[in-house]
């Protein structure tokens, strides 16, 4: 989503750049991840160095923010019907063939959140962006499609298939499941499904579209 933005803001084709990911050790010894670009030509036109610098780079995460980045990164669809029409990611907004190989994991939903975050490491991060609106609700219905007998509930606020004594919660992407640190919200629906005499379980939303089993 980076490289698909960059190229937008500098008016250029998206093969001019390359993006990537490492990993590396800050100056704390943590070991960290980072998403990189950098020029497709080893003699290029200095387009990465150019957004490098920092309050560049910041006007282009706030791009990436902004309330038209749809409508410039998909070019065949409305900014109002992307959301409907594309769960994950798809060629009008992000897959092209030079990342082929991730097509499957690509999220922009999550392209946008790990922008927020990064302009503001306080930003909430849950259902309630427009972009994500219905999400959730679409990825438990995959999963009570997929098991015979379930039922659609809703616990805490959060959609949920129940299964017998099980409940399956629809999490967000980025939120903790961990014991804990577990996010508050999944901390009501857990509270909910607990009082409800359920066996309480968390299922991101992303595995929940893509393998719903």
């Amino acid at each position: 989503m980076l490289r698909c933005a960059a190229a937008v803001r500098l008016d250029v084709s998206d093969s001019e750049l390359k993006v990537g990911l490492r990993t590396t050790v800050d100056h704390t010894g943590t070991v960290i991840g980072q998403v990189f670009i950098s020029d497709t030509l080893e003699n290029g036109a200095g387009y990465s160095t150019f957004l490098g610098e920092p309050a560049e780079f910041e006007s282009l995460l706030r791009s990436l923010t902004g309330p038209d980045i749809l409508g410039r990164l998909s070019l065949a669809a409305q900014p109002q019907d992307h959301g409907a029409a594309c769960h994950t990611s798809c060629h009008d907004c992000m897959r092209d063939y030079s990342n082929l190989a991730y097509h499957s994991i690509l999220d922009w939903r999550l392209g946008l959140d790990m922008a927020r975050l990064a302009l503001d490491v306080a930003a909430p991060i849950d259902f309630t962006p427009g972009y994500w609106q219905a999400v959730a609700d679409l990825s438990i219905q995959r999963l009570h499609d997929a098991l015979p007998g379930s039922m659609l509930v809703t616990l805490g606020g959060l959609p949920a298939v129940s299964l017998g004594r099980r409940a399956i919660i629809a999490a967000h992407p980025l939120w903790d499941i961990r014991a804990a640190s577990l996010h508050p919200t999944l901390d009501a629906a857990q509270s909910a499904a607990v009082a409800a005499g359920l066996l309480p379980e968390f299922r991101s939303t992303f595995m929940l579209i893509r393998r719903p089993l």
